[in-house]
């Protein structure tokens, strides 16, 4: 297990959680934002049944959670930060399933899930951390696994925000083609694939099937 990332301690801060809905989801351009991931999540999980137990790593806020529980599905929400998940917890009024736990080890058994999806986690973490969630997410998921990554190109939101607005960029930017390597690397054969929004926003979603799966 990786130990020495930044974005395992960093979250884990109580202001940290505490502002990360109002720094990210806040205003109109927040709410656009919301609204294109939360879309993105249901195009990635067509074809599981509504009903099946979905892993939300990590469950940050429950964003993703509530959304996967209004849709049918039962949502078991896993995150390092205990601060993160104490305020997932409100935000659902106490009705949601969740647990500590790393993602790189997790504390459940094989088969435990029919789906395990990962969004805004994947960029904070270095190839060996990264590599080790997405074998984690295997494990676990006899079904669907969805893993966001930014690959490597141009987009009109990060020529915005890094290069006008000094913003720092993610760290672990990876290429489409080591994300291919990568992902087959790690047990997991890819199905399709869908952007946040083509050309503005890099981020894309990898719809996979573990290789247990069938």
């Amino acid at each position: 297990m990786t130990d020495s990332y930044t974005a395992k301690q960093h979250y884990q801060q109580h202001d940290v959680a505490g502002d990360y809905d109002r720094e990210r989801f806040s205003g109109l351009r927040g709410w656009f934002v919301n609204r294109l991931e939360q879309g993105l999540l249901m195009k990635t999980m067509e074809g599981v049944s509504q009903g099946g137990r979905v892993l939300d790593l990590p469950v940050g806020t429950g964003r993703m959670s509530r959304r996967l529980d209004a849709e049918g599905y039962r949502a078991v929400g896993t995150d390092v930060s205990e601060p993160m998940l104490r305020i997932s917890a409100n935000l659902a009024g106490g009705r949601a399933n969740l647990a500590r736990g790393d993602g790189e080890r997790l504390p459940y058994r094989d088969g435990a899930f029919a789906a395990a999806i990962c969004f805004r986690l994947l960029v904070h973490l270095p190839a060996p951390a990264r590599k080790n969630v997405l074998r984690e997410m295997a494990r676990v998921a006899t079904e669907r696994v969805v893993a966001v990554y930014q690959p490597h190109r141009i987009a009109l939101w990060w020529l915005l925000y890094g290069l006008l607005l000094r913003r720092k960029l993610p760290l672990h930017f990876v290429s489409d083609d080591d994300i291919r390597e990568e992902l087959a690397d790690c047990g997991l054969r890819l199905v399709r694939s869908h952007t946040l929004l083509r050309g503005v926003f890099m981020e894309r979603a990898y719809v996979l099937e573990p290789s247990s799966g069938t």
